[in-house]
Formats: C-alpha cells, sequence, structure tokens
C-alpha cells in the first residue's frame, strides 16, 4: 500500500510498505478519508525533533472509513466512518476508565500516529490503510450531520484546545482568556473559536504577526500586539507560541489561581519563573492531552454551535497533491481522499 512517509528533513514521498494486518480481536483496519496537517507535523518534517528519527509515515489528524473488523468488535460496523485520537490507548485499564487515555496502562509511552518508530510505528494518517487496536474504544463514530471535512482536526488540534479550555472555563466566572500565537498559530486560532463556543465572551489574542493578529481578531478576538505587559493578567492562558520566550510572556500573563497550558510539545528543559508563579498560585500545565477523552465533548459541542475544523482559514485538497503540499505553507491544510 501507499504510505506518505518523510524520508529526511524537508523531504516528503509516496513509500509503498506492506499493508498492515488484523493483528488483534478487538482491532480494525480503516482507510482514511480525510487527514489534517497539525502544526507539529511541519516541525517533524522540517527535523527539528531528532529524537524522531526517520522514516516516519506522517499525520495523526484522521477520520476514516471501517473496511475490515475483529471478532470481538461490538459496537462498529463496516463502512462506518470513525475520527481517531492520535494516542493509541485500550479503554480498559485504570488511566483509562478515568479518562486519563494518553496514560494508558496497556501500551509504551508516546505510542502515536505519525511519529514513526519512537511512537510505535503505529502509522499515520495518510496511508491506504491504519490499523486501530481495541477499536471499540479508540474510535468514535462520525454523528450524523458532521462531515469527514468537519471533523479532521478533532483527534488532535481540538481536542488539545478542548482540554486548555473546557475545564477551566467551568471553574472560573466568566472569565477572560489569553491566546499567546506563534508557531502553533493554527491551534491558536481554534482557541478563538472554541472559546467563543464555550460560551467565552472575551478573549484576547496575542502575537507579533500582523495577518494573525487580523484573523483572530475576524474571529472573534482582542488583538494585542506581543510588547510591554499591559498590566491585565488572566485566569486562562493557552499558550501556542513553541518558543520559551513566549512561553515566559504566557506565565506572566497568569492570574491567581490561573492556568497556562503550552499546547507545543517543548523537548528541551528551560527556567520558568517559578517564584512568581508561586506568589500567584498559577498553574503550568504541560504535557499531551488525553485526547480521546476529549473527542467526545468536541463532536457534542460541533453539533451544538457549528464549529468545526473549517472554522478558521483552511485549504481543502486532494490526496494526490500531498508530497508537493504536505506541511508547506502556513495554512491549516486538510487532504480529501476522492
Amino acid at each position: 500500500m501507499r504510505q506518505l512517509t518523510v524520508v529526511a528533513a524537508g523531504r516528503v514521498q509516496w513509500r509503498e510498505v506492506p499493508e498492515p494486518t488484523l493483528a488483534e480481536r478487538h482491532g480494525a483496519l480503516v482507510r482514511p478519508l480525510a487527514a489534517a496537517v497539525c502544526d507539529f507535523d511541519r516541525a517533524v518534517i522540517a527535523g527539528d525533533y531528532p529524537a524522531l528519527p526517520y522514516p516516519i509515515a506522517i499525520g495523526h489528524e484522521m477520520v476514516a472509513e471501517v473496511v475490515k473488523l475483529g471478532e470481538e468488535v461490538r459496537t462498529l460496523r463496516l463502512g462506518a466512518r470513525v475520527v481517531l485520537p492520535l494516542h493509541i490507548s485500550c479503554g480498559a485499564c485504570p488511566s483509562c476508565r478515568a479518562r486519563r487515555t494518553n496514560s494508558c496502562q496497556a501500551r509504551p509511552p508516546l505510542s502515536n500516529y505519525g511519529l514513526g518508530a519512537r511512537g510505535g510505528d503505529w502509522g499515520g494518517a495518510m496511508s491506504d490503510l491504519v490499523y486501530v487496536p481495541w477499536a471499540d474504544h479508540m474510535a468514535a463514530p462520525l454523528p450524523a450531520g458532521l462531515t469527514a471535512l468537519d471533523c479532521a482536526a478533532v483527534g488532535c488540534n481540538l481536542a488539545d484546545i478542548h482540554r486548555t479550555l473546557s475545564p477551566q472555563l467551568q471553574r472560573f466566572t466568566d472569565p477572560a482568556v489569553l491566546v499567546v500565537g506563534g508557531r502553533a498559530h493554527n491551534m491558536a486560532l481554534y482557541a478563538v473559536v472554541m472559546a467563543r463556543a464555550l460560551g467565552a465572551r472575551r478573549i484576547d489574542f496575542l502575537d507579533d504577526d500582523a495577518e494573525r493578529l487580523e484573523e483572530a481578531e475576524r474571529l472573534g478576538a482582542r488583538p494585542m500586539r506581543m510588547g510591554p505587559s499591559e498590566g491585565r493578567s488572566y485566569p486562562i492562558v493557552v499558550e501556542c507560541g513553541g518558543a520559551p520566550e513566549r512561553l515566559a510572556t504566557a506565565l506572566g500573563r497568569v492570574a491567581a489561581d490561573g492556568v497556562c497550558t503550552p499546547v507545543w510539545p517543548y523537548a528541551e528543559s528551560f527556567a520558568v519563573p517559578v517564584g512568581a508563579m508561586f506568589y500567584r498560585n498559577a498553574t503550568l500545565v504541560t504535557g499531551q492531552p488525553h485526547a480521546r477523552a476529549h473527542m467526545d465533548p468536541v463532536l457534542d459541542l460541533m453539533l451544538r454551535t457549528g464549529m468545526s475544523s473549517t472554522s478558521i482559514p483552511v485549504e481543502v485538497l486532494p490526496w494526490a497533491e500531498a508530497p508537493e503540499a504536505y506541511g508547506r505553507g502556513g495554512i491549516k491544510r486538510i487532504f480529501i481522499r476522492e
């Protein structure tokens, strides 16, 4: 089968690889129909993460069609369209039952689609076929009224943004939200859209890029140029900057008892202002989201509000153009199989 593969920094091509097999009775084989490019994918392709050795079957945001089922799968049917999370999880261990699906105890840490050997060689979204273990748990049926295009970014970007906002918006009374833009610029725009869908009345967007600030304003945020602090602090800060200095800026804006959640996967260590955070009882949340646990609430929110993967600027491209277009440019791209 064909699989879009990063073979070296900056080099992406189709490769012929063996088809995955239905290895377990609780698994399924699926055919991806829509695959979205995550901001992190661009960094992987650029070679910014040397701990992820090539080749890498790229892609971890996908909607797929079920083509084969294990004998123990009970909730899916052949031909069903499903949304998949980026992480592998079993749904039955103590962590999964507690909705901490990224900490699943039945598989090694960092078991992800789209990370190559470091992620367990689970394949990538831009493949003819993908294996889904524990399919009853992992695969979320596409709700009636939503399309594969609508849901392409649910399994990573939208699930991740949901964990940065929803728990905190329920905790505080009418809180203001600050989104710090940067490398994860599409996730920053999703944060504006989701904050509005969740009922946030004030959303400020901090960046130094005029185009991103303009787009954030169009989506409903108050744009602010990166620079000296204006003195305002926020109980909810979503940090999409992807650079230590942007994280430091974000942490400096956290209000008393507030929470800052970076979405960028920082691989290096650097200083954080622990002393200042201590005096404000500020919380820094690190790590990947428990994506599968957030997918169902995201799908429900989409049905209730009309929010979708295309609520920010998106370029929809045919599957065949992926080697030339996947991971290039800044706009969110979603590839659709014809």
